[in-house]
């Protein structure tokens, strides 16, 4: 009989350290989706910063956007893309990588610039963009006081 208690007792150590190894993967997986779902948080916080300070310097027509700005005047569209650090500061290395379409749209006294800005991490390009906005510019054309007495 001393001998049956020693076996079951060994089978039901066996089936609680089976137990709480499945016990110890679902909490490994729980916090590694946790860890994941953060750095992902982190991720969305970083390209709103950045589409926020983007969209203001396209705004005020800082460099590079204003040369990209002319471009889509001129030929109806352009491209621009850079990378950058988390506040949007243009870096060659930087954790993400802005895109920018730009295109332009006539109206009867000027041009309206729409800007599809886009970011992405860098060290994952081909995963979904964290963030994406459109924006605006309008750009007057303006006429001569000859031209505007003739009409």
């Amino acid at each position: 009989m001393n001998r049956h208690r020693n076996l079951s007792f060994y089978i039901e150590s066996l089936l609680l350290l089976l137990f709480l190894l499945a016990a110890l993967v679902v909490l490994i997986r729980v916090f590694g989706a946790a860890q994941y779902l953060g750095e992902r948080a982190r991720g969305k916080t970083d390209a709103a910063l950045i589409l926020q300070t983007v969209s203001a310097d396209f705004s005020a027509q800082a460099e590079p956007y204003r040369t990209a700005t002319e471009q889509a005047k001129t030929e109806g569209q352009a491209q621009l893309e850079f990378c950058c650090d988390n506040q949007g500061n243009e870096q060659p290395d930087g954790g993400y990588c802005v895109a920018m379409e730009l295109r332009s749209e006539s109206r009867p006294t000027g041009r309206m610039i729409l800007a599809d800005i886009c970011v992405k991490s860098a060290s994952e390009p081909d995963e979904q963009p964290l963030g994406e906005v459109t924006t605006s510019l309008y750009c007057p054309e303006l006429t001569s006081d000859k031209e505007v007495g003739q009409s």
